[in-house]
């Protein structure tokens, strides 16, 4: 009686020469992937092309070598498997702006490429709706355009996307709607750029990046904050690879570069690229130290210092409160924050707003959580308020 066995087709393994071949394109994809960064979730399928070269590579050997190859193998099946969980609970980010909007800038790590008009659009994910859609008018100085007397002594605010202005129009920044509070016969302008933080407000005037479009004699600098931008003078930002990097050194405060340069820069791009560190990992890397808050702190106190010395400005910030679980563990509070500002010579308003000043209408972008044109138009009032009853000698006398 014939063995059974031997009618059982037995599946056969790819040639050792088609194994071989693989082997190369396999690789050329995934440097091609790595490189070009085709879609949103590359990274999965780096890991997935990862998975079956070194399968690949595992049927190709023998004993103990086989052995690492499959061990390797099983490792990287797990990360895509990961990734693959991360990148299907991570909250999608759905926004679309005209190219050439944020690209590297050398001083202060990004910025507007060119002038012209930028459209911007966010959509949720999940339901396809527009959270919002605005255009961006970018001048000759590759600054947010803000419209305002063309000449004399300058106000000028400096910040990040709230200042600038993410998802509004033009008109309805804060610097504008400043602007327009005034009846545009002073002259204001638009410093903000998205993501930044201290470290580039206090680089820019080390650098005199701006002195030829603030011009003489400035009259105010205004640079508004919270604490969370302590993570951005920490570097602990997924965006701020090429932002300046301060650090405290024999109690001096030190310029020390960007914040990832050479192999640094390599390692912080690969990992957040990589949705299970951006969801599993990041947010307990982004947690708060008391040295953190503490570098914050002295890079605002520096800047208002050198506007002080340099421009001869005083430095007005409009401070935004945040909850006190952000503080836990850190030893610092709001109040603390803003009585040290105070002690080193800013001038600290807390422009929170409460909800009942909105009428009800929205004072954050839904979706989003940046200032509505309702809450610029509030913060605005505020400022000129201030300005008016404890500093009007920097308004012009006409406006006063």
């Amino acid at each position: 009686m014939p063995d059974s066995k031997s009618n059982i087709a037995m599946p056969k393994m790819p040639s050792t020469a088609l194994r071989f071949a693989a082997m190369p394109i396999i690789i050329g994809l995934i440097a091609w992937i790595e490189t070009r960064q085709p879609f949103t979730f590359f990274r999965l399928v780096s890991l997935i092309l990862a998975f079956f070269l070194l399968a690949d590579v595992a049927s190709l050997m023998r004993g103990k070598s086989r052995d690492l190859a499959l061990a390797l193998a099983s490792l990287v099946f797990g990360l895509s498997l990961i990734e693959g969980a991360a990148t299907a609970l991570e909250v999608k980010q759905m926004l679309v702006v005209t190219p050439g909007w944020s690209v590297f800038q050398p001083i202060t790590g990004w910025g507007a490429e060119h002038p012209g008009r930028y459209h911007a659009v966010r959509t949720d994910p999940k339901t396809g709706a527009t959270i919002y859609s605005a255009d961006y008018t970018i001048d000759s100085n590759l600054l947010r355009q803000t419209n305002s007397a063309k000449t004399g002594p300058a106000i000028v605010f400096f910040g990040d996307s709230f200042t600038f202005g993410f998802g509004v129009n033009d008109a309805d920044t804060l610097p504008q709607l400043f602007a327009d509070s005034l009846d545009r016969k002073q002259r204001v302008l638009n410093l903000g750029v998205g993501g930044f933080g201290p470290q580039q407000f206090l680089r820019e005037m080390q650098t005199g990046l701006y002195d030829s479009v603030i011009g003489p004699q400035p009259k105010l600098f205004i640079f508004m904050t919270a604490v969370w931008h302590a993570e951005r003078t920490a570097c602990k930002y997924s965006w701020g690879a090429h932002a300046p990097l301060y650090a405290v050194e024999n109690d001096q405060l030190v310029f020390k570069g960007a914040c990832y340069e050479g192999l640094g820069l390599w390692a912080q791009q690969f990992l957040w690229n990589s949705a299970s560190y951006r969801l599993f990992v990041e947010p307990f890397r982004q947690k708060m130290s008391h040295d953190d808050i503490e570098l914050y702190i002295r890079i605002v106190l520096a800047a208002v210092k050198l506007a002080k010395e340099k421009y001869g400005v005083p430095t007005l910030i409009p401070y935004i409160p945040e909850k006190e679980d952000y503080f836990a563990g850190t030893g610092f509070s709001d109040e603390a924050i803003i009585q040290r500002l105070t002690d080193g010579g800013a001038i600290v308003i807390d422009v929170s707003i409460d909800q009942k000043a909105g009428n009800e209408s929205p004072l954050k972008i839904p979706g989003d959580g940046h200032p509505t044109p309702l809450a610029n138009r509030i913060r605005a009032g505020m400022l000129k308020t201030f300005i008016q009853q404890h500093i009007s000698d920097v308004l012009l006398s006409k406006l006063e």
